[in-house]
């Protein structure tokens, strides 16, 4: 499972907008290790697109200068993998400047997952599982849906082992 921040704008007048809440990943962005100037370009990341980009060009610069194409390569390769793993938390951060708080972290398979997780809250339940046809072998009995567990999605502030965003 993976976790999920959720943010929302601050609310005006004790109401929440509902519409604007924003989930991200926390965890590595592999799209933003491929193409991380255009990931962030994408997630309104002025300052960082334009940080990484000048460090991209100032690395091929000098790797072209002193003849060590190879090593400028490794350097921005390295640059791009923490571009990766920083990415979501660069994001959450700039929707924390724009007026954004986070207000949980939610534990779920995907975002979809986290959405309705956070909506319905303890009503959360997964769907059941079809009926299997008698040709095919089951891993076990099918109970009924009054007999089955209630899936509890994990709601909290806790990211791995230690707390997040400075909360004990």
């Amino acid at each position: 499972m993976a976790s999920f921040l959720v943010l929302a704008p601050r609310s005006q007048n004790g109401e929440r907008d509902n519409d604007s809440t924003v989930f991200i990943r926390d965890g590595f962005a592999a799209l933003a290790f491929i193409l991380p100037v255009p990931w962030l370009l994408v997630h309104r990341l002025w300052f960082e697109a334009a940080l990484v980009l000048g460090a991209t060009i100032a690395i091929s610069m000098v790797g072209n200068f002193t003849g060590h194409e190879d090593m400028a390569a490794l350097v921005t390769a390295l640059l791009s993998l923490l571009v990766g793993f920083e990415a979501n938390a660069w994001r959450a951060a700039a929707l924390e400047r724009r007026g954004f708080e986070q207000l949980a972290v939610v534990d779920a398979r995907n975002a979809g997952d986290a959405e309705t997780a956070w909506f319905l809250g303890p009503n959360f339940a997964p769907t059941a599982k079809p009926a299997m046809s008698s040709g095919v072998k089951s891993d076990g009995p099918l109970l009924p849906a009054t007999q089955r567990p209630a899936f509890q999605p994990a709601i909290g502030g806790m990211v791995g082992l230690v707390s997040h965003r400075g909360e004990n």
